[in-house]
């Protein structure tokens, strides 16, 4: 049987590069909420209408947890990038996969807060640049709530990974 992977942290931590990393050095499948909804909607549906955004955001997100419960429980390392903030949607996840009979780690990505401004201001101008197709991080959304993971959070003797 396979895993889950939940790979936590703070908006521009560096969650997407470290899945692609971990994904290619475990032979993982990556589920991409922001790939589905970019794929799917484009950048312009959270820029035009937040309000539709977010509910299109939750169906996907229910998607992602049923097929990457699905694709470990068939055998698959599955990867699953969305930040996870609080620690009782991390608590729920670990509970539904448990229920599937499925295995799920925490990867905690704790990035300097100097760091990751630099990234999202990178990241925002190669989006404005039109060489990355992103949504672009707004200054409001930069400290969005998130709930830094607890030692007894993170599974299989994974530490924090400092970016």
């Amino acid at each position: 049987m396979g895993k889950v992977i939940l790979v936590c942290g703070k908006i521009g931590s560096g969650k997407t590069t470290y899945a692609h990393k971990l994904a290619a050095e475990l032979g993982a499948v990556i589920f991409s909420h922001d790939e589905i909804i970019l794929g799917l909607f484009g950048a312009s549906l959270y820029e035009n209408d937040r309000e539709r955004f977010h509910q299109y955001a939750g169906w996907v997100e229910a998607y992602v947890k049923r097929k990457s419960g699905e694709a470990a429980k068939a055998g698959a390392t599955v990867i699953c990038a969305n930040g996870f903030w609080s620690r009782a949607e991390r608590d729920a996840l670990r509970k539904y996969y448990a229920a599937m009979g499925v295995a799920c780690a925490l990867h905690y990505i704790d990035t300097p807060e100097e760091q990751r401004r630099e990234y999202i201001k990178k990241r925002n101008n190669d989006i404005r640049n039109g060489s990355l197709g992103y949504i672009i991080t707004d200054e409001n959304d930069i400290n969005h709530f998130f709930e830094a993971p607890e030692d007894d959070e993170i599974d299989d003797g994974e530490k924090p990974c400092h970016k």
